[in-house]
Formats: C-alpha cells, sequence, structure tokens
C-alpha cells in the first residue's frame, strides 16, 4: 500500500483544521496573546506541512528516476 497519498490528506487536512481553528478564534475576540499564539500554531503547522510535501514528492522523483534508469540499462544487462 502507498503510505505517501494517506500521508499528505492527513497532514493538509490538520493545516485545514489549524486554521478553522483560527477563524473559530477569531470569532471569540480573543485576548493578543491567545491571537499570535493561534496564528503562530496554524503557521507553524502550515510550514512543516509544505516541507513535508517537498520531501515526499522528492521522494517520488528518485523513486521514479531509478525505475526509468534501471529500464534503460535493462537491455545492456548489469555493468
Amino acid at each position: 500500500m502507498n503510505w505517501k497519498k494517506p500521508t499528505l490528506i492527513a497532514l493538509w487536512s490538520l493545516v485545514a483544521l489549524a486554521w478553522l481553528g483560527v477563524v473559530g478564534i477569531y470569532f471569540t475576540d480573543p485576548s493578543k496573546a491567545l491571537w499570535v499564539g493561534t496564528v503562530a500554531g496554524a503557521a507553524v503547522i502550515s510550514e512543516i506541512a509544505v516541507w513535508t510535501t517537498a520531501a515526499i514528492l522528492g521522494l517520488s522523483v528518485i523513486e521514479s528516476r531509478k525505475r526509468i534508469w534501471a529500464r534503460i540499462r535493462a537491455p545492456f544487462g548489469d555493468r
């Protein structure tokens, strides 16, 4: 089973929930400390999601290049 797609879905769902939390907190007239903490937390979660997505996509590119390279070299045998 491919683990990448469920991981990305879970990660970006967490980001969506974090930002929905920010919107929810906004309408409760929060204190400045709570507001800054909520926005900062959502921003950190978003940043982690971006870098994790980049890493997972990078792994996918490396895996596909390995498969392509193996297919190119197959007619020539192991050298």
